[in-house]
This record gives structure tokens, sequence and C-alpha cells, in this order.
């Protein structure tokens, strides 16, 4: 008989990931080193942090862009007296099976929409491997298979790329 893993039973840990995306329809991609996957910046959500601060920092980190975030936003909600903010709501959210050899785990990864002017990534970064592309050339790309559904899915969605030109017109 055959140990068998219950992963029910296993911790979830909130992550936080963004597209970033440029005006001339433009993807920003990392190539992560030890899944040898291209994927988007992103990270864990640190002590004291929320979803919309730690993917900005996590982006920055890794790449060296400030990015901005878009999407929806309720500001109706918002109560300076009760000290209520109101926070981006994100783009999709994946529960990611995550198999460390330090011990598996989950992620919630809240994944939101950032923009940038930029079209290439600034020397001083975290990573090694990252760079702006079309949807094009993200064709020849090694992708997880939902990952890649991901990508289609953005560069597919005008409304997206609307707000990204909006908000870096601003």
């Amino acid at each position: 008989m055959t140990d068998t893993l219950d992963r029910s039973q296993l911790d979830r840990h909130f992550t936080a990931s963004g597209f970033v995306l440029n005006p001339e329809r433009e993807m920003l991609l990392l190539h992560h080193r030890k899944l040898d996957v291209w994927l988007y910046p992103g990270g864990h959500i640190e002590q004291g942090e929320t979803p919309d601060v730690a993917v900005l920092r996590e982006i920055f980190e890794e790449t060296g862009i400030r990015a901005h975030l878009i999407g929806e936003r309720d500001e109706e909600l918002a109560d300076v007296e009760t000290d209520v903010t109101v926070l981006h709501q994100p783009y999709r959210i994946l529960c990611e099976y995550i198999n460390d050899k330090r011990g598996p785990h989950y992620h919630l990864d809240l994944i939101y929409v950032t923009a940038t002017e930029l079209r290439s990534v600034p020397d001083n970064r975290e990573v090694e491997h990252a760079r702006f592309f079309t949807q094009k050339e993200t064709a020849n790309l090694k992708m997880f298979p939902n990952f890649r559904r991901m990508v289609d899915r953005v560069f597919a969605d005008d409304a997206v790329w609307d707000m990204v030109g909006m908000k870096v017109s601003k």
C-alpha cells in the first residue's frame, strides 16, 4: 500500500501575480529557472501587505518596472471615517498545487493586470530573462497549458488593452 497525500490538508499561501502590459499590445514575461517555463512576475503576499501592494512590489523587485494597477475598484464602498479602503479586483484567482521539495502546498494566486509605458526591461532587476512579447512571439514559448490559455485570453480581451492605453496616457 502506498501513502497518498491528502491535499485537502495542505497549507495555502496567498500570492499576487501580475500581467504587465504596454500600449503596443505587448506582455512582459519572465523565464522561471527552476520550472523552465515563461510566467508573469509574482510571489507571496508578505505579512501586513495588501494584494495590491504585493503585486506591484513583486513586479518591481523581479523586473525593475514600476507598473500601475488597472481594473475595477468600487470606490463607493470606501469609508475614510472607519478606515475602509477599496482594493483592485483581481483579473483571475487560481488555486495552484505547488510540489515544493520543502513541502507541497497551494498558492491562492490573485492575478492582476497592470500597465506600463515601457517596451523593454531595465537592466537593474532580479530575474535574468525577462522581456516584452507580442501575442505571436508567445506562440513558441514554453508555458504551462493553463497559463498559455490565460495569456491568449488577455491578448484577446480588447477591454483590457483599452484600459492599458487609458492608464498609460494619464
